[in-house]
């Protein structure tokens, strides 16, 4: 069984088979609607508390599930699964008939969460939506940032509901335990990710800025401890200028020897083009990573390596390790709509020159035409049957190559590449 499929599976087992089984056996002989619109509630909150853990992005967890982008995934199908429950359990409903205080805290617990009901339905809608379905507007990342921290604030009022609002839970069942861990842990999840998670973040600055037409090149060096960083790798960045604070992620292009890192990043999105615009030698910059498992080194001994556009990043990484001694065979296509638009080409020229096993081919769109299976099978050294594919850029790019892939006969033995949607 895979990492992803093992952990997810783990989390199946706290976030839903737990809860549910503890509900029925608290209310076992309850009747059928109040079981169910109770098992929706508490598996809701259990899964909720779960998200607020991974937030905090856990190395180990990381480690286990096979990357932050595989741990980013499960968060979003989480989120989407509570917003379903959420659904559920408030349109089956429960008759507590005299069960419930009706006043004091227990009636203000009660009160609350038919409040903040609709809020949260907005909150999770925003959180795990990037674009509105059928439009082209695009929620801003600043809404989507504060979506998510609202939904923390949402939970400890549920923490309150939950502990107030007993009925028909007895205060000391196993159950009753059972979600009180889960507040524990959620609540304190919460918090670290607003006031604890600046520990991770090391203090660097800014030694060099190069306005690449395709890319805003951005050099920075340690003012102390550096961040442990492998080829491949990304990393949270936020600049100290206004605009530019909020943590986002990128892939590390270079790790140089004395900690010093590089990214290449491209103006795509609001923050990346105020970055190009304000970014400047000397800015103090923190740095959260390095995070992800796009590591060649645990591949096969024939591979293949297709970048496109920007997403050249973790290859010109990649492309520095490559000493005389290489003992993979590896074809590199970077794929860009001209050369002028070649990111770190220099760099990747100097690692077919070390090794005489490492071949490259910049294959340029505006001459060349579409780059698709066909093309690749015509250019790679490499036999795409005998080998694995290693891939970052457009999705449907991707997916147009392993399908091209399939359909010639030529199915990789593995396709390797990581989630960079991470809202």
């Amino acid at each position: 069984m895979s990492p992803f499929k093992s952990m997810n599976g783990v989390l199946l087992f706290l976030g839903v088979v737990m809860p549910v089984s503890l509900t029925y056996l608290a209310l076992g002989s309850d009747t059928y609607s109040n079981m169910l619109a109770l098992s929706c509630g508490v598996t809701a909150f259990c899964l909720m508390a779960i998200n607020l853990f991974l937030a905090t992005r856990p190395p180990f967890i990381e480690r286990w599930i096979g990357g932050l982008d595989q741990l980013y995934f499960t968060h979003k199908w989480i989120g989407i699964s509570v917003l379903i429950l959420i659904f559920a359990h408030n349109f089956v409903g429960m008759d507590l008939g005299g069960d419930v205080i009706t006043r004091g805290t227990a009636n203000l617990a009660a009160e609350v969460a038919e409040f903040v009901f609709p809020v949260l339905v907005v909150l999770l809608s925003i959180s795990f939506l990037k674009r509105l379905p059928k439009l082209s507007f695009e929620i801003p990342y600043q809404i989507w940032r504060w979506s998510h921290r609202l939904v923390g604030v949402i939970f400890m009022v549920l923490v309150f509901h939950q502990f107030f609002v007993k009925a028909p839970i007895e205060a000391n069942s196993v159950l009753s335990s059972y979600l009180q861990w889960a507040a524990l842990i959620g609540v304190a999840s919460f918090l670290y990710t607003q006031f604890g998670a600046i520990l991770r973040r090391r203090g660097f600055v800014v030694s060099r800025v190069e306005k690449h037409p395709a890319a805003t090149i951005v050099e920075a060096e340690p003012k102390g401890r550096g961040i442990k960083a492998r080829p491949g790798n990304f990393a949270f960045i936020s600049v100290g200028r206004k605009g530019l604070r909020e943590p986002h992620p990128f892939t590390i292009s270079q790790v140089k020897d004395d900690g010093t890192v590089q990214f290449s990043i491209r103006g795509l999105g609001d923050f990346t083009k105020k970055l190009r615009d304000g970014i400047q030698t000397g800015d103090s910059i923190r740095i959260e990573g390095g995070y992800g498992r796009f590591d060649f080194t645990h591949g096969s001994d024939k591979q293949i390596w297709v970048a496109g556009g920007i997403g050249v990043t973790p290859f010109l990484a990649f492309a520095d390790t490559i000493k005389a001694e290489n003992i993979r065979d590896i074809h590199m296509v970077y794929c860009v709509r001209s050369g002028q638009e070649a990111v770190g080409l220099d760099r990747i020229k100097a690692a077919a020159a070390r090794s005489p096993k490492f071949q490259f081919t910049l294959f340029e769109s505006a001459s060349g035409g579409r780059f698709n299976a066909e093309k690749l099978i015509a250019l790679s050294s490499v036999d795409p049957a005998t080998a694995s594919l290693w891939f970052c850029g457009p999705a449907p790019m991707r997916v147009g190559l392993q399908d091209g892939l399939k359909a010639a006969g030529k199915n990789p033995k593995g396709v390797h590449y990581e989630k960079f949607e991470f809202r």
